[in-house]
């Protein structure tokens, strides 16, 4: 498919689309940045049809990159999109237009839940057109399917917790708990599940649940929220791209979120709460047959059908 979008389009005019062009200029969590890059390639392919050429630099998924200690930008950076995605990447002599990169509610609303919404079959064309994950990756996700997933009935769970209450409080606040009781209400409504799968940036999360539960699996050796504190992870939205606890870091990262929704997407039942991770696991959807959403009162609903 690339080599066709290359052939076609040979004179090599390329738009560059970036998740810089609002909020504080930087980027945000993977499927924040994800979602705006995604929402620009589906107006360039419905519009221009210019070659895309996703640009994740100037973003805090770039190594080393701070914006609350400096706001100089490194010179020389590698584009972190092309760690994870194959893509055409323009030479020096190619034309380049930038795209306006402004959010257009119109083609995806960021601040909704947008399973029912008819703008989620072009989200998931397009997705599927030009968004291409490494093999290395995709190799990696069915590996840990065939091992560990392969032949049960699934309850995906995605746990966001840690920050994410007090600055998307409007999603509705909730703790280790809410999930823990709700996995109890769907597996009695659901007796045929036979395997929990979490996903949570929170240690503390994964260990609760899978205390819980015997037919518990989360992916291991996954970067996740153990010594920070909750006042610094509060104060540091984006505390996930800046650890030194490792090198490669934010490579490594990117590596993890893909996986992770990857196999969620695999997942026969979804259980969450609206954010990036569990957006991504509708958009990449391959077994899902029900979605249930945690709302305001912290009672989950099925939201697809």
């Amino acid at each position: 498919m690339l080599n066709f979008i290359y052939k076609k389009y040979f004179k090599k005019k390329f738009i560059r689309i970036t998740p810089t062009k609002f909020g504080w200029g930087y980027g945000y969590g993977f499927f924040s940045n994800y979602r705006a890059c995604l929402q620009q390639l589906i107006s360039n392919h419905l519009d221009e049809k210019l070659i895309p050429y996703v640009d994740w630099r100037n973003t805090t998924w770039v190594e080393g990159i701070d914006p609350m200690k400096s706001k100089k930008m490194p010179k020389n950076q590698e584009n972190p999109f092309d760690y994870w995605f194959d893509q055409i990447v323009p030479e020096n002599k190619d034309r380049i237009k930038l795209s306006n990169g402004k959010l257009d509610f119109k083609i995806i609303d960021h601040a909704i839940n947008y399973f029912k919404d008819n703008r989620l079959k072009i989200q998931q064309e397009v997705d599927k057109i030009y968004i291409k994950p490494k093999k290395v990756i995709l190799d990696k996700v069915e590996y840990l399917y065939e091992n560990n997933l392969k032949g049960e009935v699934v309850l995906g769970v995605m746990a966001r917790g840690s920050e994410y209450n007090k600055h998307h409080p409007f999603y509705g606040v909730f703790g280790v708990k809410d999930y823990i009781d709700e996995i109890k209400r769907l597996l009695k409504e659901r007796p045929n599940i036979t395997k929990v799968f979490i996903v949570s940036e929170d240690l503390s999360y994964i260990k609760q649940i899978s205390n819980e539960f015997n037919e518990a699996y989360f992916m291991p050796d996954v970067f996740r929220r153990t010594d920070e504190s909750l006042e610094y992870v509060e104060e540091m939205h984006h505390w996930c791209n800046i650890s030194q606890k490792r090198k490669n870091h934010t490579k490594l990262l990117g590596e993890e979120v893909i996986i992770q929704t990857k196999l969620l997407a695999k997942c026969n039942y979804l259980l969450g709460r609206h954010s990036g991770v569990f957006c991504g696991a509708i958009l990449w959807n391959q077994n899902i047959e029900e979605v249930f959403s945690i709302d305001i009162n912290a009672h989950s609903t099925n939201i697809i059908k």
